[in-house]
């Protein structure tokens, strides 16, 4: 296990506290993509380290990201994977293979999860979908642990030879503590093995690299039960008095869950950062002697699930209730199933899951959602919606149009007075969606409404690029708007494939949108995103002529100055 280093601690945040780890487990490539609450961890990679030391840069979107971190781990290289919860439904696709061939060097995923939505379009829990790819997952419960955890992670990714998730939430990320240095790893010290079909996965291997995958989340399962970062807190087994009620805290839950129950309370702790798979003899030794059991956990009933099932499975009587549906009286639950779990609300269960833990728990001050603030004064955006406004009104009114917009600093848009979106999804969505309602209204039937499509530079890179050729080929009457502020602003800032410097702003070549919007065969028009004359003109002419126009709207975001 990884132990501190020294008796030296500093005051850390959460998200900078897993770079310490990162980079003391001798990470040597980070990338991934930008989304709260992942982002500082990156970013804490990035100031902790100097050119040469590592290569620490975004990716253009989150699949690149996890084939960059595996061919990195293949080469015999540790590497970092940055992404927060939507993101890894992106990667899903590669990391789903890449579990059964196994990894090399240590390969290990960040995933930024968002209970309550504060930065994302859902509050997905992607804990499912580590499960789907049968990848082990850990969550750290505080700040104090998240720099060995990581550090940790990469030593189990390197001895069970898989790719490992440390998944957090906003909360972790932006407290703060006292963190330990943990030992510095020794280097990995094997380059690529090459060994026949050791890295090919193909149909006629699925099967017996299955079987090895499962052999291999076995020993993760037992790595697991003798882990040192799960704890019970408060009275043990020999204490006569021990109390029949436990709560299981799970992750960064854990300090809520210390603040609502208060000192001396009546009830057991057991904290837990091994979330898949679950340290099974480990939860039974402390589920035994205990009549009920409050799980509470960030996002869905994902280990409540689990550990009610362990608890039949092992004939154990106790009552194990949570976020789930249909497991108490009332409305089922005893923890709202939606939004970040607050301490008023672990407390108003601690005392449905027994009267003697009540205690008044004060409200805590909610966060500003970032969609919610109004677009920046000079932001190049502002013009550019006003101009299209205007030209929609020319043409008939914003009726006759259909605006589709996606996730990036566009969103703010559709605040009042603009309130400019019929349509919105995800990031990088836009144009795809596009197509879809340009051949809905143009079909027999359809009403004929011109569809305008948004897209972000950054989003474009990301995913609609993907859509542009069939876009092209089709040629359907749609005006494509490209928001070209050669960053990704709402997340902070970060560079992208079309931006002239690169992670550590060091100048790097800046991939023309305009140059790849003719690549894919149609010829964009390119303005200045303060020229609203020559924007709405531009505008009117694409709403009114047949086919497929693109308009790029070039201009700086005045808060990240490329």
């Amino acid at each position: 296990m990884v132990a501190p280093s020294t008796t030296t601690s500093r005051i850390l945040r959460g998200d900078r506290a897993l770079a310490y780890g990162a980079l003391a487990a001798g990470v040597e490539v980070v990338t991934g993509y930008p989304g709260s609450p992942a982002t500082g961890v990156f970013e804490g990679c990035l100031e902790g380290t100097e050119p040469g030391q590592a290569h620490v840069q975004w990716a253009p979107n989150e699949k690149v990201a996890m084939e960059i971190a595996y061919g990195a781990s293949l080469a015999g290289r540790r590497a970092l994977v940055v992404l927060k919860s939507v993101g890894m439904n992106i990667a899903l696709d590669p990391l789903a293979t890449m579990a059964l061939s196994g990894c090399h060097a240590g390969l290990v995923i960040l995933l930024g999860d968002d209970p309550g939505g504060w930065g994302s379009q859902n509050e997905q829990d992607s804990r499912w979908l580590a499960r789907v790819a049968e990848v082990p997952v850990v969550e750290p419960v505080s700040v104090e642990q998240s720099a060995a955890l990581m550090a940790q992670a990469f030593v189990w990714s390197e001895s069970l030879g898989v790719p490992v998730i440390v998944r957090i939430v906003g909360s972790l990320a932006l407290s703060e503590g006292p963190v330990e240095e943990p030992w510095r790893l020794p280097p990995f010290g094997s380059g690529f093995l090459r060994k026949r079909d050791r890295w090919v996965v193909l149909p006629a291997t699925v099967v017996r690299r299955h079987h090895s995958l499962h052999r291999k989340l076995r020993q993760a399962r037992e790595l697991f039960e003798a882990s040192p970062y799960d704890a019970i807190e408060g009275r043990q087994r020999g204490d006569r008095s021990l109390p029949v009620v436990g709560v299981l805290a799970v992750g960064h839950t854990l300090p809520k869950v210390r603040r609502a129950l208060g000192a001396d309370a009546p009830a057991q702790v057991l904290s837990l950062s091994s979330v898949w798979p679950l340290p099974d003899r480990a939860l039974v030794r402390w589920l035994r002697g205990l009549e009920r059991v409050l799980v509470v956990e960030e996002g869905g009933p994902f280990v409540e699930e689990q550990v009610r099932d362990l608890a039949q499975r092992h004939a154990l009587p106790v009552v194990v209730l949570g976020r789930a549906d249909g497991q108490a009286p009332g409305d089922g639950r005893v923890l709202p199933a939606e939004g970040e779990l607050t301490e008023p609300a672990i407390a108003e269960g601690l005392q449905r899951l027994d009267p003697a833990l009540e205690r008044e728990v004060a409200s805590t001050a909610g966060r500003a959602m970032p969609s919610r603030v109004p677009l920046c004064d000079g932001c190049p955006y502002r013009p550019t919606f006003e101009a299209l406004i205007a030209a929609m009104d020319a043409n008939g009114g914003r009726s006759r149009h259909i605006v589709v917009g996606e996730t990036g600093c566009m969103v703010r848009a559709n605040l009042p007075p603009m309130e400019l979106f019929d349509v919105k999804y995800s990031l990088g969505s836009g144009l795809g969606l596009g197509i879809g309602l340009a051949l809905g209204e143009t079909a027999p039937g359809g009403r004929g409404q011109r569809v305008v499509a948004l897209l972000g530079d950054s989003s474009f890179f990301h995913t609609d690029i993907n859509a542009l050729p069939y876009a092209a080929q089709l040629n359907l009457p749609m005006l494509v708007v490209l928001l070209d502020n050669a960053t990704t602003a709402l997340t902070g800032g970060q560079v992208h494939p079309g931006s002239a410097t690169d992670a550590r702003g060091a100048p790097q070549r800046a991939i023309d949108l305009a140059d790849v919007v003719r690549g894919c065969g149609l010829e964009p028009t390119v303005i200045a995103a303060d020229d609203v004359t020559a924007l709405r003109a531009a505008f009117l002419e694409g709403l009114r002529k047949a086919g497929t126009r693109v308009i790029i709207a070039r201009g700086p975001c005045p808060q990240h100055v490329p």
